[in-house]
């Protein structure tokens, strides 16, 4: 893993020494994350990035690793060869009925290919197959596994409950770092933050115009890989250098054709699938996804540890499906989208039990909807000839309601 994501960071040097693209910033700074997850000299804490506030760790420099990201952005399970590497854990009896992420990033570890973490944490929203997963990684270097437990309802009293989390992890931090917390580091790290959260509003604005002119499902992969960035000033940098972009386009010229705008749920497979070379040649774009959208509040400097404990709190797959059932409707408005795609991966229950709910709500205002089934990084769970098919008649239905309104 670590010579991957050397050759990945020498290769994004290179590049953007002709040009300085924001994507591009983006590839360059996560592989020289996972570069650095490896280096002894420096602390290492295993954290999913999207589910946990990241401006804690910036304050003691230490350096996040998300195995979910790392190991699923390998060449193996980028090029559809996944399996290669899960087969390991599936050989130690682990079921193909988890999550092809964890199957993953468990052979990873058995073929030694992980960094060794200093401290492991994982949070209790999202993906209760992760806590578990990192509980295995923590064992296997015996290792204690930290899960941030995030409740259902957002009141005072929860608020001080995660509130208090973190000031037991930072004193964990404080333990492995071998230094004091730094208040105005903390406060310098969420001010950053604020920062960025406003340019991502900017970002998100500018893509509501018809056509888009950027692709909201690297939208989506830059919130989930990005995650590990808040805090810093390159999220910033790139935010600022993608919104450059997105004007370009629009001064231009160069904007996607687009016959229909979709809104995509919830996150993007990893492996390389037909489904957006498909879409691009039958001019939908994808205008945003769910996970995208900037959902916390701006962050009170004043009450920090307050602060990031509500930012955990507002995370709109903690709790009620309700808030997503909202969040997605209100999408639906802003983009003025033609209908919805939601990629559904079977491992995922905590998210697919909530499709009904919000599929039934998203039909009774008239959007059609795309249950389209498959895998993160597993091709032996995709199917390219089914998934073209139930495309195909999506695009078929969209292209109805055309002649339906122009009737």
């Amino acid at each position: 893993m670590k010579s991957t994501y050397e050759g990945a960071l020498a290769f994004m040097d290179q590049r953007l020494l002709e040009k300085r693209r924001g994507y591009d910033v983006f590839i360059r700074e996560l592989a020289a994350i996972i570069v650095n997850a490896f280096d002894e000299a420096k602390k290492t804490v295993y954290v999913s990035g999207y589910a946990f506030p990241m401006e804690l760790l910036r304050a003691f420099d230490a350096v996040p690793f998300d195995f979910e990201i790392a190991c699923n952005n390998l060449p193996a399970a980028t090029s559809g060869n996944g399996s290669s590497i899960m087969v390991t854990s599936e050989n130690r009896g682990y079921s193909r009925d988890i999550c092809s992420f964890h199957r993953l990033a468990i052979g990873c570890q058995l073929q030694g290919m992980l960094p060794k973490g200093d401290l492991y944490i994982t949070s209790s929203y999202y993906c209760n197959g992760k806590a578990k997963t990192n509980e295995i990684l923590a064992n296997s270097e015996g290792k204690e596994s930290v899960l941030f437990d995030v409740p259902n309802e957002i009141s005072d009293s929860s608020v001080q409950y995660v509130a208090c989390q973190l000031k037991e992890i930072a004193f964990r931090l404080e333990t492995i770092t071998g230094k004091k917390l730094d208040m105005d580091r903390l406060r310098e790290a969420m001010q950053l933050s604020n920062k960025a959260r406003s340019s991502l509003k900017e970002m998100h604005e500018l893509m509501k115009t018809r056509p888009c002119p950027w692709d909201g499902a690297r939208a989506c992969l830059l919130e989930l890989g990005g995650a590990v960035l808040w805090g810093s000033p390159v999220r910033e940098e790139i935010n600022q250098l993608l919104i450059g972009e997105m004007k370009d386009r629009f001064k231009n010229g160069k904007l996607f054709p687009e016959n229909h705008r979709v809104l995509w749920f919830p996150w993007v497979p990893v492996q390389t699938t037909n489904i957006f070379k498909t879409l691009k040649e039958n001019r939908v774009n994808i205008v945003m996804s769910e996970v995208a959208r900037v959902w916390w509040s701006e962050l009170d400097e004043n009450r920090p540890f307050e602060a990031l404990a509500l930012k955990a709190l507002q995370n709109l797959h903690v709790g009620a499906a309700e808030g997503r059932v909202k969040s997605l409707m209100d999408l639906t408005e802003e983009y003025n989208v033609d209908g919805a795609i939601h990629f559904s991966t079977p491992a995922c229950y905590h998210e697919t039990a909530s499709f009904r709910l919000i599929s039934d709500t998203l039909k009774g205002k008239g959007l059609p909807v795309l249950d389209l089934d498959g895998d993160m990084t597993d091709e032996r769970n995709y199917s390219p000839e089914r998934t073209l098919a139930k495309l195909m008649s999506f695009l078929d239905i969209l292209g109805s309601r055309d002649a339906g309104d122009n009737g």
